[in-house]
């Protein structure tokens, strides 16, 4: 597809309805080009989320569905009430349950849907009103092998990546020469990144040499509105040169992002060849494996003068808060947000992100619960297990009942590490969970 195809339609609350929306699933992965366990998969993601929440919103109500197809993956968008919302079965931990061959499947569709999703995500809009977007990704062969060139005749240019065929090249060239935590995922796949360029979920900037050969790379994406994460910058030139392909990068991508309405940018992985003058550091994270650690240095430019802006703190947060809004010369206007007092459902939903390349797992709270700090320690445990020895937790400020889940995170042991301004809708707090002793 040159350019997104979208369906969108009022559905009633019937489960009667699913078989229209999975036909339409299935018009919408065939026409994109996605292969047949692609279009599969979001067919099963439609029908099994749509199902569970027909369960949830009232007859009378209307479920608002919006299907996107994009070059490199297809999303399911589901705008709808509810009085109470309950979706434990969704959790990365849950197991099929366990129940007589007369009793409904309870949450066997919620474990399904997730399963057949490669990501899921919730959103509280309002008092009773919920946003839930599911993704299914596009198949793509891993890249091949690629050869570097013999030498990068200077002087070097750097401008705005376009052309697919040296957008792939030059993404394997960096995933073969920086370590993966350093690389999108995207990179192992460079077919892929060139796709999500030309869909505009990601932008780039090419550093050529006086040959036209790529020399360097530089990729970023939105975070927020006011925010932007990139990732770089890779140099494939050695020494000297290497350093000065390094600074037309960054000046190009500076120069771009300069004239938009963007208010910083971040990266949370930036590569060791960032020059010297052009970020400031937020702190740095421990990245761990085989039980050695090493410092991972976060960065940040002002693109415009901070403004300030309020945020939500617990008390157990405060004093990290106030040392690295001092430090970092950030004004912020803190509100209070205790400890909850009452949960509004039992079972907490976490949304995990798995990423075994970077030996990375990544947690967020999308519904708060009673086992809430039970539900983190089983998800630290199963990424445990298979291996992963980086477990981060984001918390959005901007959210009242995000910060007053603080306390809940120290229980299940971690540690707040990072602030990241205008890293969500508001400031981020980067949370690393601390393995005992």
């Amino acid at each position: 597809m040159s350019a997104d195809c979208r369906l969108a339609m009022d559905v009633p609350s019937d489960v009667g309805f699913a078989r229209v929306l999975t036909a339409a699933a299935e018009a919408l992965a065939l026409r994109g080009g996605f292969g047949r366990r692609e279009s599969l998969r979001f067919q099963l993601t439609v029908e099994e989320f749509f199902g569970c929440l027909t369960e949830t919103v009232d007859a009378s109500q209307a479920i608002r569905v919006v299907l996107t197809g994009k070059k490199h993956l297809l999303r399911a968008a589901f705008d709808f009430e509810a009085a109470s919302l309950s979706l434990g079965g969704l959790n990365v931990v849950a197991a099929a349950p366990a129940c007589a061959a007369s009793e409904p499947a309870g949450d066997l569709g919620l474990l399904l849907a997730g399963k057949a999703a490669d990501r899921f995500h919730i959103e509280h809009r309002g008092e009773r009103r919920f946003g839930l977007e599911a993704e299914v990704d596009k198949a793509y062969p891993p890249g091949a092998a690629v050869q570097a060139p013999a030498a990068y005749p200077a002087p070097f240019t750097a401008r705005a990546g376009s052309d697919a065929g040296q957008l792939a090249y030059a993404a394997a060239l960096a995933a073969a020469a920086y370590p993966a935590w350093h690389c999108p995922g995207s990179f192992q796949t460079p077919g892929k990144f060139a796709d999500m360029i030309e869909d505009g979920q990601v932008r780039c900037v090419v550093a050529t040499d006086a040959a036209g050969q790529p020399a360097g790379l530089l990729s970023w994406t939105p975070c927020s509105d006011r925010g932007l994460y990139f990732s770089g910058p890779f140099v494939f030139a050695p020494g000297q040169d290497g350093a000065a392909v390094a600074r037309v990068l960054v000046e190009a991508f500076l120069s771009l992002v300069g004239r938009e309405k963007y208010e910083i940018v971040l990266s949370l992985r930036a590569t060791p060849d960032a020059p010297d003058g052009y970020f400031e550091s937020l702190g740095e994270l421990k990245l761990c494996r085989e039980d050695a650690c090493r410092p991972q240095q976060v960065l940040f430019r002002h693109l415009r003068e901070d403004a300030g802006l309020a945020v939500w703190r617990h008390p157990d947060l405060e004093a990290f808060l106030l040392d690295a809004y001092d430090r970092l010369a950030m004004f912020r206007n803190f509100l209070n947000a205790p400890s909850p007092t009452s949960r509004p459902r039992r079972e907490s939903l976490l949304g995990a992100n798995l990423d075994r390349k970077r030996d990375l797992g990544e947690l967020r709270t999308l519904l708060d619960g009673e086992d809430l700090v039970d539900n983190l320690r089983r998800h630290v445990a199963a990424l445990r297990q298979r291996g992963l020895g980086n477990i981060f937790y984001y918390m959005d400020l901007s959210q009242e009942w995000e910060a007053a889940l603080a306390g809940d995170l120290t229980a299940a042991g971690f540690t707040p590490s990072v602030v990241l301004p205008h890293g969500g809708r508001g400031d981020l707090v980067v949370w690393q969970h601390v393995p005992a002793a």
